[in-house]
């Protein structure tokens, strides 16, 4: 299971939980690029390096699918060095996205975005 922003609370209570000997089969998961952001700067942790961020899912300007992770990278003062956005994801609407909140986008020895 996927840890993003909006399960941490829930996570963490059930993780205190567990410690008091009530036992939980969500104990477990991972945190996406968001959670791991928010975590980061909790921790004082001011970069980190991830495979790739979420994004714009295609069709996402009909489904309004969008990933937490570029409202997390908006609003979240952490350096997020990543290989690129996944590409089963829209590039273009994930980078209009970014740069509609002001996310600076950086590209290192390319011309254009991987």
């Amino acid at each position: 299971l996927f840890r993003s922003t909006r399960e941490l609370s829930l996570f963490l209570a059930q993780h205190g939980r567990r410690k008091q000997g009530v036992s939980h089969t969500n104990y477990w998961g991972a945190t996406t690029v968001a959670s791991t952001m928010r975590l980061a700067h909790l921790a004082g942790i001011s970069t980190f390096v991830t495979g790739g961020i979420g994004g714009v899912h295609r069709d996402g300007h009909v489904s309004m699918d969008v990933s937490a992770d570029l409202h997390e990278l908006a609003r979240t003062p952490v350096v997020v060095v990543s290989a690129g956005i996944k590409s089963i994801l829209d590039i273009p609407r994930t980078l209009e996205v970014l740069e509609t909140n002001g996310v600076p986008v950086v590209s290192y020895r390319s011309n254009e975005f991987p």
